[in-house]
């Protein structure tokens, strides 16, 4: 029986190449050519690839519609926004951008047969841009409606060429679908940021021809096997089709800690690293040896720990840290951001003194918790001002000492804090006999002052100086 149905099916195989032939070779050329070809033997579909990679992830996509705040001149302003996401499990988690959704005050779900469903921030990583939402289950279950989720690929497989798909909402137009390839495995930048926060430190991204618009945020890159290898997260403006995603390994491994703290803790020891093309003859090192160290943060845990600026970085741990190309660096960042916040890390650095003479040596130092220059904001209403609380990095940033204090980020014109002189900058240090710690403690001081009647001093620090700035109630519009 078998054996009947092999020969049947090889029989109906040779036919159809039987067929393919006389077509090539008597048919077409009696027609004239391709320009004649009957509309009906043309095959206009998708490739069946195409189609199941489609078919596999496009019903997980979902359009993210949120409502964020910003301030102008003092003044709290919402505004509007879209972006993509794309649903991962069952439990109608959605996978995102931090730019998305990290900061909304509001957040709804536009599923792909239009139904609206309200979401939830889970948890949010600046440093991989990358963002958690949870669906409203109780509303989903209520409405009885349906959902499916994708698949998540493995993005150390990508290779270079593979065709991909970008999905997603670009300037709102939901359920977008542009096709492309990979065209680099391992891009890197440098010092990049997207709002002022700090972003793509600790891994690399794909770079792609699939067009990546605004609204693209968020929504999956995915390959013919309908997996999902990639999170969009930007394009260049400046080009044509040059877009560029997170790779889907780095979500796998921020995820875990998102649904566990709604954040990513790391460590920090406060060094710049370069890598080392073109500088190891100079150092006298094997090619693909250690990482130049170019700068040390100011008061730092590796500056505290000995160490300096143009020394080269061997190993940390024992591990070694080479780094001849920039795509190399991001490994070895992450490698120092996974130690454990306050532990005891070695280093083993080479430097040369004396202009020739090399020195090895084993440093120590205890790592700290990473923190972002950036901070989130925060109205001072009766002062009409907003502020934000000072981090660590911010302070290494300008090179100060460890202060306590609040930063002014915006002054409204015409209010009590504008009377008195306070700028744009300004640290807030003291008020009245109080020093400040956060902006919490100065809103219930601000609000207290608020309504007294007589005249009260508040300290700030403006470069490098302290002055005394006089608050009169009433003084402001």
């Amino acid at each position: 029986m078998l054996e009947r149905l092999r020969r049947f099916v090889g029989n109906a195989l040779s036919c159809r190449a039987l067929w393919g032939a006389v077509v090539a070779v008597w048919i077409l050329p009696q027609l004239g050519g391709c320009a004649s070809v009957p509309a009906w033997m043309v095959n206009d579909k998708p490739s069946w690839r195409t189609q199941y990679a489609l078919a596999h992830v496009a019903p997980a996509v979902v359009r993210i519609n949120v409502v964020m705040r910003d301030f102008q001149n003092g003044i709290p302003e919402n505004f509007r926004a879209i972006g993509s996401g794309v649903i991962i499990d069952k439990q109608g988690r959605v996978l995102t951008n931090f730019h998305v959704a990290g900061r909304a005050r509001r957040i709804e779900i536009i599923l792909p047969d239009q139904e609206r469903v309200r979401a939830t921030l889970i948890g949010s990583d600046h440093w991989t841009d990358l963002a958690l939402v949870q669906m409203d289950m109780a509303q989903i279950h209520a409405r009885h409606l349906h959902f499916k989720w994708a698949t998540l690929g493995n993005s150390s497989r990508v290779q270079l060429g593979q065709p991909v798909m970008a999905i997603g909402t670009p300037y709102g137009l939901s359920r977008t679908v542009t096709s492309g390839i990979i065209s680099d495995t391992d891009r890197f930048f440098n010092a990049t940021t997207i709002d002022g926060y700090e972003t793509g430190w600790f891994n690399n991204w794909l770079q792609t021809d699939a067009a990546i618009n605004p609204g693209n945020s968020g929504g999956p890159l995915i390959n013919l096997r309908g997996h999902v290898i990639g999170i969009n997260t930007r394009g260049d403006p400046s080009a044509n089709n040059l877009g560029f995603a997170i790779p889907i390994n780095v979500a796998r491994r921020v995820i875990p800690s998102l649904l566990k703290y709604r954040k990513v803790a790391r460590s920090y020891v406060g060094l710049e690293l370069e890598p080392m093309l073109g500088l190891s003859r100079f150092y006298h090192l094997p090619p693909q040896t250690g990482v130049l160290i170019r700068s040390v943060d100011y008061d730092s845990p590796a500056s505290l720990g000995g160490v300096h600026a143009l020394d080269v970085l061997l190993s940390v741990n024992g591990h070694p840290t080479n780094c001849r190309f920039p795509e190399q660096i991001s490994a070895v960042r992450r490698y120092i951001s996974d130690q454990p916040i306050g532990s005891k890390v070695t280093l083993r650095v080479e430097r040369m003194s004396d202009g020739s003479k090399i020195q090895r040596k084993t440093l120590y130092v205890f790592t700290q918790r990473l923190e972002s220059v950036v901070a989130p904001r925060h109205q001072i209403k009766p002062w009409g001002i907003v502020v934000r609380n000072l981090t660590n990095a911010y302070l290494r940033q300008q090179q100060m000492k460890m202060i306590r204090g609040v930063l002014v980020t915006s002054v409204q014109s015409g209010s009590i804090a504008d009377a008195a002189g306070m700028e744009d900058g300004d640290i807030i240090r003291q008020v009245g006999n109080r020093r400040i710690v956060d902006s919490v403690q100065l809103k219930v001081l601000a609000d207290r002052m608020a309504k007294t009647k007589k005249p009260y001093a508040v300290v700030v620090k403006r470069g490098r100086s302290e002055r005394t700035l006089v608050f009169s109630p009433g003084s402001g519009s």
